[in-house]
């Protein structure tokens, strides 16, 4: 087993949405899930049994669940055998992408295009980066971005407030997992 690298922290105070400077909602029409780097040798840089780890597991396993039943598709992002195995097996039918390998972004478009889809909601470990680059990038320009702030985690609280505030800032929706869910099951107007 190996020792944690990442100090826990709070998840509740690290996960606080900051001003958004859009307006969107996830709808399960348009949108894809992004499962980021959530492999076992990653996810064991974190304390299991304390936060942020144990939120980050249980929302990106319900937003999964969720967008499963309601036909939203899942893309898994890896970045090889040497990271572990996932920590969500991904089904014959969900896309996974090499994220250590070349443009992984330009599959996300494959994915959008080929669904007519224009939403990505990002979740996993430091998924804000992906987020950020997702946000900005020219292959997914076009596209609303949704960083679900309890559903990431980084490598200390201040670096997870700041990748939450800089998603808002650079464009991204900022969100929480209870938000997403009640968004793509329409409960949440």
């Amino acid at each position: 087993m190996a020792v944690p690298l990442v100090e826990p922290y709070d998840m509740s105070a690290a996960a606080k949405l900051p001003r958004n400077t859009v307006a969107w909602r996830v709808d399960a029409q348009r949108a894809v899930l992004v499962v980021h780097d959530m492999q076992d040798r990653i996810v064991a840089s974190f304390d299991g049994s304390r936060s942020p780890a144990i939120e980050l597991v249980h929302n990106v396993g319900k937003l999964r669940d969720t967008c499963r039943d309601v036909a939203v598709p899942i893309v898994y992002t890896l970045r090889g055998r040497q990271a572990g195995e996932p920590v969500y097996v991904p089904r014959p039918c969900d896309l996974v992408v090499d994220a250590g390998a070349g443009e992984p972004y330009a599959a996300l478009r494959d994915v959008l295009d080929a669904g007519g889809r224009d939403q990505l909601v990002l979740v996993g470990v430091r998924a804000h980066a992906a987020c950020l680059m997702a946000a900005g990038g020219s292959y997914l320009a076009g596209t609303q971005v949704f960083a679900v702030a309890d559903a990431i985690a980084d490598l200390s609280l201040d670096e997870h407030r700041q990748a939450v505030r800089s998603a808002a800032e650079y464009g991204a929706m900022t969100t929480t997992t209870g938000r997403v869910i009640g968004e793509l099951l329409g409960v949440l107007a």
